[in-house]
């Protein structure tokens, strides 16, 4: 199926409309909590935890450069302009799992583009959550072993539930996407396993392509001051790539199963 729906080009169509999403994302995400410094920090924190070096401090630049120039009057409109823009990446996703399915987007063009909205928001909200959560959370950590002790086993108990609940907002996250976004009807226990096999290879992925990254820089020599834009958009494209594959594994374990995809529209 990966060789039959051309997975490997998908995945560079997913890249690019990706990159055209991830900044736009990011105004949104950070003029919802430009209240909130500090949550604000977390998320970068997470991100910097998934992202490469090289592709992490494009991001960090960007976001020192456009929070400092940004105008006051403009940032209403550019919130909306950014929720639009971030949507194709989520819309080019959608196109792709329907193609996994092997099935048409049935839906209205204003619904299809309403469902990529919807989700863009819902996973918005879930990482702010998730962020406050951690955030708010981690000054317990001091005050409960001011009470009873054992400060080092306290701090290293919550670094668990730190990396656990980043863990469970990528889950959650993941099965959001599976569910909602391709034009099929489906239970949560039918993405399971793609929901599954896109967190844990996405992680072993990020890990050894960061580990690559810094023991064999051979792209700065092949592409020079561009070899950062290189790495995000080879990160992307993993990315992409392990979140199509996914689809199709659930795809083809709903087919094995005798499960016909059923359209929602």
């Amino acid at each position: 199926a990966i060789r039959r729906h051309n997975c490997l080009g998908r995945a560079a169509e997913l890249a690019f409309y990706f990159l055209l999403a991830l900044f736009p994302l990011l105004i949104v995400l950070l003029n919802l909590i430009s209240f909130m410094p500090s949550v604000q920090e977390t998320i970068l924190f997470w991100l910097s935890r998934l992202m490469p070096p090289d592709a992490t401090r494009i991001v960090e630049t960007w976001v020192q450069n456009v929070f400092a120039n940004r105008s006051g009057g403009l940032i209403s409109f550019g919130l909306l302009f950014s929720l639009w823009a971030a949507s194709t990446g989520m819309g080019a996703l959608i196109a792709a799992l329907n193609s996994a399915y092997e099935v048409a987007e049935g839906r209205p063009f204003w619904k299809a583009q309403f469902v990529a909205l919807a989700l863009i928001i819902a996973l918005c909200l879930l990482v702010i959550g998730g962020a406050a959560l951690i955030t708010f959370g981690d000054p317990l950590a001091p005050a409960l072993a001011g009470l009873i002790g054992y400060e080092k086993t306290i701090e290293r108990i919550g670094l668990v539930i730190r990396y656990l609940m980043g863990l469970a907002m990528l889950v959650i996250g993941m099965a959001v996407i599976y569910i909602f976004a391709p034009n099929v009807r489906q239970r949560w226990t039918w993405v399971a396993p793609g929901v599954l096999f896109a967190v844990i290879t996405f992680i072993l992925a990020s890990y050894l392509f960061s580990l690559y990254i810094q023991y064999a820089p051979s792209y700065n020599a092949t592409y020079g001051s561009l070899g950062a834009v290189v790495v995000l958009m080879l990160w992307l494209y993993l990315m992409g790539l392990i979140m199509y594959i996914g689809g199709e594994i659930n795809s083809e374990i709903a087919s094995a199963a005798g499960k016909r995809a059923v359209r929602k529209e």
